[in-house]
């Protein structure tokens, strides 16, 4: 095409070279026509001048013998005209034939004007003035005849090449007139005929690109398109599979990315980093939606300080600024779920920028399971402690605290004593006895014995263990303390599960827990002890709930610590071997109070254990 247009253009420029040379070759002739035009007008004027300066003298000469005879000043000046006018047809340029018939005629003006002249000069004699009259004027006579022949000639001469000239001129102007009419019309033609070829191919090539711009990444231009479109046609289907494939490239990629998104065990957060929705979260993906309880579309619509803590949410602006600044975090922050409960997270986040527009990446792992195994792992070494503890306890103070008993026994009834003294020694036998309990608690604690599984009814050993607890109530020891008006009220589900448990350890647990309920369970109070399936599937739940002084959040959160009590003379380890036991069923323990309005304990106990322990 470009060869084409190349070509096309030289072509009309040697047309319009050509046309241009011709038009000035043809101006050129026609203005050396219209000069000799001129030059032979010019011609004929000098002849008729010089006609009627030889009129004018006849007419001088006529008038000589007359009134009215011109005066000799006029007639030198007429006489010098005639003269000039002679030499004026000799300074044209003539042939050699009518230069010297010009030259003749130019002797005779000479003559001529001597006769004349001499008419005047013998105006006195007018006998020789008659006879130079005659002469002059017969000469003058013969002066015009020549210059009509010469006028005559110079005619038939002039009018042919003055018809050539015109003809001439009427070609040139025709000539020009078609060449402007058709020179136009040729170029609006080849205009019009490369335009449609350019255009129709533009055409082709746009509506394909508007295709590829409608997302039709497999359109490719079928038509064959000339000379250089066509180069372009093919460079345009080889761009399309291209883009295809590159497309098709991406949206793997962005699948096999998608993928690794959504099936991360750690929820992944893309954050706004900039401007007034800094904190605003941008992305999210399952484990994130999963791990707060929000779904995406929820959490897409929050900030990340919704989701933290007061405190965390309070140190979050000064996270984001060191993020911005580009630095990374590490931390443990707190985050709250959708139900309210708080959790632990640790959160590595870092800088992303896309496009000059900042944002912040940030992975977290809930440390949960963590921080729950670290507290288990910091109970058995305190467990690890107590043993240690109670084996040397027990081996350093059982014998002796043994002999003393013995002795004050043997003493208290060997001796005669007064009541007062028989008081003091049963009450430091009483102490003995309470120290060798501590003791024997301590080693409980320390060396839990391993639980023997077997299939348990847990309804009935809750009745059971309540019975228990009911004769206690009537002794004398807890209606001095409480009185008699305690009530035990039982509210069981009768479709629960037979369970795999101990049932010496789990009636051990729950009568442990009802003897503390009675301890903080003033007059006239009630104990409840409920039985239901467990929230989580294949667990079952016991709840122990009084209506006693209840218990502050902190004694809530510390209540199961070895040796933490709120009693005066209590130990601080039933609860801790409570929970020790529980745990070992791999159940869980929770408590809930409130000051003065009463405390609830619930255990969540499997209904199958593991199969080792079930083998043991």
């Amino acid at each position: 095409m470009r060869i084409k247009a190349i070509i096309g253009f030289l072509l009309l420029v040697f047309f319009f070279g050509v046309g241009g040379i011709y038009i000035a070759v043809n101006n050129a002739r026609i203005i050396d026509n219209l000069e000799n035009v001129l030059a032979l007008h010019k011609m004929a004027f000098f002849r008729d001048n010089l006609l009627n300066e030889v009129r004018l003298m006849q007419a001088d000469l006529y008038l000589a013998v007359s009134p009215h005879r011109t005066n000799i000043g006029d007639f030198v000046e007429h006489g010098e005209t005639l003269a000039l006018a002679g030499e004026s047809c000799l300074k044209c340029h003539h042939n050699e034939a009518t230069r010297q018939r010009l030259i003749h005629l130019r002797q005779d003006i000479d003559e001529y004007l001597k006769k004349s002249s001499r008419v005047y000069m013998f105006s006195a004699n007018n006998v020789r003035r008659d006879i130079e009259e005659k002469s002059a004027f017969v000469s003058g006579m013969r002066l015009l005849g020549e210059i009509d022949k010469l006028i005559v000639l110079s005619a038939d001469r002039s009018s042919p090449q003055i018809v050539m000239a015109r003809q001439q001129v009427v070609l040139m102007r025709n000539t020009l007139l078609g060449l402007v009419t058709i020179a136009p019309l040729i170029f609006l033609v080849f205009s019009f005929l490369f335009v449609k070829r350019f255009s129709s191919s533009l055409s082709v090539l746009i509506g394909a690109t508007k295709k590829i711009k409608a997302g039709e990444l497999t359109h490719t231009i079928a038509e064959q398109l000339p000379d250089e479109f066509n180069v372009l046609a093919t460079a345009f289907n080889e761009m399309a599979v291209s883009l295809k494939n590159q497309c098709e490239a991406l949206v793997v990629e962005q699948g096999r990315y998608k993928v690794l998104f959504e099936s991360a065990d750690e929820a992944i957060f893309i954050i706004e980093g900039e401007g007034e929705d800094a904190g605003r979260l941008i992305e999210a993906n399952k484990a994130a939606s999963v791990m707060h309880g929000y779904t995406v579309d929820e959490l897409l619509t929050m900030r990340i300080q919704d989701l933290d803590t007061a405190e965390s949410a309070a140190q979050a602006p000064e996270r984001l600024r060191r993020m911005l600044a580009g630095g990374s975090l590490e931390a443990l922050v707190e985050h709250r779920r959708k139900d309210g409960t708080v959790f632990p997270l640790e959160v590595r986040a870092g800088l992303l920028e896309i496009k000059g527009h900042k944002y912040v990446l940030a992975f977290d792992r809930d440390v949960t399971a963590r921080t729950q195994t670290e507290a288990a792992l910091q109970r058995s070494r305190q467990l690890a402690m107590v043993g240690e503890m109670a084996a040397g306890l027990a081996h350093e103070i059982k014998n002796p605290l043994a002999g003393i008993k013995v002795s004050m026994e043997v003493l208290m009834n060997e001796l005669a004593l007064t009541p007062e003294d028989k008081e003091i020694f049963g009450r430091t036998v009483r102490e003995v006895q309470r120290i060798e309990a501590l003791l024997k608690n301590l080693l409980n604690y320390a060396r839990t014995p391993k639980p023997v599984f077997s299939r348990t009814d847990l309804n009935q050993l809750l009745e059971n263990t309540m019975d228990n607890a009911a004769l206690l109530l009537k002794s004398k020891e807890y209606a001095a303390v409480n009185g008699m008006g305690l009530e035990l009220v039982r509210s069981f589900d009768q479709a629960l599960p037979m369970i795999m448990a101990d049932p010496s350890q789990m009636q051990q647990v729950v009568l442990n827990l009802l003897l503390n309920a009675m301890e903080a369970t003033p007059e006239d109070g009630t104990i409840t002890v409920s039985s239901r399936p467990g929230r989580a599937a294949g667990t079952v739940e016991v709840i122990i709930a009084d209506t006693g002084k209840g218990l502050s959040e902190e004694a809530a959160v510390r209540v199961f610590q070895p040796f933490y009590t709120t009693k005066p003379k209590g130990s601080g380890l039933g609860l801790a071997i409570t929970r020790r036991l529980v745990e070992q069923h791999h159940g869980t323990i929770e408590v809930a109070g409130v000051l003065g309005q009463g405390t609830t304990f619930t255990i969540t106990l499997p209904v199958e254990q593991q199969r080792e322990d079930e083998s043991q």
